[in-house]
């Protein structure tokens, strides 16, 4: 379902340059506010559109000259007529593309990535009219469908931080306004699953990803960081939209994605095998044969667990150590004039002089063992 709630964007209105453009968002909830600004007959738009504009203006004004924010702490304005303006600059292109900008609004970083939308009045007892409800409910299903949020994630101010806004007569309201948006949203309204879900469903994604390939992490029913990351590989891999939403296409993919046969466990120890090959001529050949038959999926994940780990996996070297690394050590060693010995890649007492030697004469701590800065000095050297 499109974006279809009539926004004025702030360059319509006439806003002021933001002091700093806001980073991009994943939003998870609609957060509602008030003004606490007069009510009619003496509010201060008067519902009309020039009256909208110039409350827009002075409501940046205040937040950008008197708190010191970067531009309007709000995302959205409803006034009394039932006018809705863009508030911080971005934010109608990127809720369009299912994203939002971390914003002011709810005084707490994680309401402030999720839309706050600011309404005209002081709703403790006053109620809305009928007019400006329409058009909140309206906006409210545009952000909805565009950011496949549950209406149930619509919340109050007060449900972030510790405040009166929206006030109580509609705080006691948002149940109806959920109840009207997911009526409005009709067939498209789905269980849309997302970082910060919970319960059994999410278990249920946790159990399907894993039997896929894509390790989700714990299988526990909430959806964090590991789940997240494999949606979106598995999303990636399908060609989806990866924005780590599991909606009905992602479920669709899902459930009609092969599962890996199990193989009995291997005979062959993968570590001693790619130790033989190294430095073969045929190395090469004989990795790029082993990643072809290993999936994308798993070679994904396999990238973003180790690309950070140092480059010298079998560091420290040290007496008893044996390997094509220590006949390096003992050939760069040999070649700068400190003798270890047979050129042999037994890490014995010779090669542990020569280290001790060497260290020595480049002023590192000399405890014959080969660490992260004698392998590179020897290596530079």
């Amino acid at each position: 379902m499109p974006f279809t709630a009539s926004v004025i964007s702030a360059k319509e209105w006439g806003a002021k340059p933001p002091k700093q453009w806001s980073e991009i968002t994943r939003p998870q909830y609609i957060v509602v506010h008030h003004t606490a600004t007069p009510n009619s007959p003496n509010d201060v738009s008067k519902g009309t559109l020039a009256g909208a504009k110039n409350f827009a203006k002075s409501i940046q004004t205040a937040h950008m000259d008197g708190f010191g924010w970067v531009d309007s702490g709000h995302n959205f304005l409803n006034t009394t007529g039932g006018f809705l303006l863009e508030g911080r600059q971005g934010s109608l292109d990127a809720i369009k593309q299912g994203r939002c900008l971390r914003s002011a609004h709810a005084g707490n970083p994680k309401g402030n990535e999720s839309p706050g939308i600011e309404n005209e009045g002081t709703f403790t007892t006053y109620q809305m009219n009928a007019q400006q409800w329409n058009s909140l409910v309206d906006l409210c299903v545009s952000i909805c469908s565009s950011c496949k949020i549950d209406p149930d994630n619509i919340k109050g101010h007060r449900d972030f931080s510790p405040t009166q806004c929206p006030g109580d007569w509609l705080y006691s309201q948002l149940s109806r306004l959920r109840s009207d948006v997911r009526q409005r949203l009709g067939a498209s309204t789905e269980d849309y699953l997302r970082e910060g879900s919970t319960g059994q469903k999410v278990k249920e994604l946790q159990q399907i990803l894993k039997a896929k390939g894509f390790n989700p992490g714990p299988i526990d029913g909430v959806f964090g960081s590991g789940t997240l990351q494999a949606v979106i590989s598995f999303q990636k891999y399908q060609r989806l939209n990866a924005d780590g939403v599991v909606d009905s296409i992602t479920w669709k993919a899902l459930n009609s994605f092969p599962t890996p046969k199990e193989e009995p466990p291997s005979t062959v120890n993968l570590l001693d095998s790619y130790k033989f090959y190294r430095g073969l001529p045929h190395q090469d050949q004989a990795i790029a044969w082993l990643q072809e038959q290993v999936s994308k999926p798993t070679l994904e994940q396999f990238s973003q667990k180790w690309r950070n780990l140092p480059s010298q996996p079998f560091l420290p070297l040290q007496a008893g150590a044996v390997g094509s690394e220590v006949k390096q050590l003992q050939q760069r060693l040999q070649q700068q004039g400190f003798n270890p010995g047979a050129i042999d890649g037994v890490f014995g007492a010779g090669t542990k002089a020569a280290v001790i030697a060497f260290q020595k004469s480049k002023g590192i701590l000399a405890d014959g063992i080969v660490g992260e800065k004698t392998w590179a000095t020897v290596n530079l050297s």
